[in-house]
């Protein structure tokens, strides 16, 4: 698991596994953040067995899967009333990250405005230029 964070209450991350849900209880992860849809590949562990995780470590789980590239608006408006209610810390994750902090750059655009969202990025290795 490659775990960044984006602020005091948002962390971006790749794939997890199955025991990966155990460390982030450990550190203190109240919320996961799906946004990877299941099975685009074969050893990705599908959603409802890191939910069945989550659950068993005290967690609360989101699926929000969305396909790479595209960010449509209704997703965009559930992460920002997810953000808007769900316990934190929250890690959002997806296949690298960059599909995530996307969709967060997008959920909090107007909140906090264009040069926040790039610069919180950018400070964790991810270029959302292209897409705001």
């Amino acid at each position: 698991m490659n775990l960044k964070q984006l602020n005091e209450n948002v962390y971006i991350a790749d794939q997890l596994s199955i025991a990966d849900v155990s460390e982030l209880k450990a550190l203190g992860i109240k919320t996961i953040v799906n946004n990877r849809p299941d099975h685009e590949e074969e050893s990705q562990p599908i959603s409802a067995d890191i939910a069945e995780q989550a659950v068993k470590n005290n967690i609360d789980y989101y699926d929000l899967p969305i396909i790479s590239g595209m960010y449509p608006v209704k997703s965009v408006e559930k992460l920002t009333e997810l953000l808007n209610q769900l316990k934190y810390p929250v890690v959002i994750f997806c296949r690298t990250g960059n599909r995530s902090v996307n969709l967060w750059a997008l959920s909090q655009l107007n909140k906090f405005g264009y040069q926040y969202v790039f610069r919180k990025a950018k400070s964790i290795g991810y270029d959302i230029h292209s897409i705001l």
